[in-house]
């Protein structure tokens, strides 16, 4: 089953991002878990396995890039998909953490959904179980 973390600290934001996650896994029959965090330090409390993050970059206690960092330290295979405001950072992201893909706000589903697709063929067979689907 793919595990995704999706963390932002604007609730509506947060919100529509797993909506639209929601629609994209089930579209696809594909095996899915997602949580949801508003603080970095959260996810990095609660989570114990991820295949898939999407990050805000712009939070208050710990920022997006270093959440990125920190994960890649104890999940090395997690692709991050990072959602801001702040364009300037996309160098940054892509350069220094290794982000998968970097979107601007406000999220158009048209663009996540290319990401993820993309980015699940780049996953092993195992993590992606197909014709199977679970939305919690």
């Amino acid at each position: 089953m793919l595990e995704i973390a999706v963390c932002d600290d604007d609730i509506a934001d947060l919100e529509c991002a797993v909506n639209m996650l929601h629609k994209i896994f089930t579209g696809q029959k594909i095996a899915y878990h997602i949580e949801k965090f508003m603080s970095a330090n959260q996810m990095l409390e609660n989570i114990s396995r991820i295949d898939i993050g999407i990050l805000d970059i712009s939070m208050e206690e710990l920022n997006g890039i270093k959440l990125g960092r920190k994960l890649k330290e104890k999940f090395p295979d997690v692709k991050l998909v990072y959602i801001t405001s702040y364009e300037e950072y996309c160098m940054q992201v892509i350069n220094e953490v290794h982000a998968f893909s970097f979107l601007c706000k406000p999220l158009e589903y048209d663009k996540l959904e290319l990401q993820i697709l993309e980015l699940l063929n780049q996953l092993p067979d195992a993590i992606v179980e197909k014709n199977f689907y679970k939305v919690t």
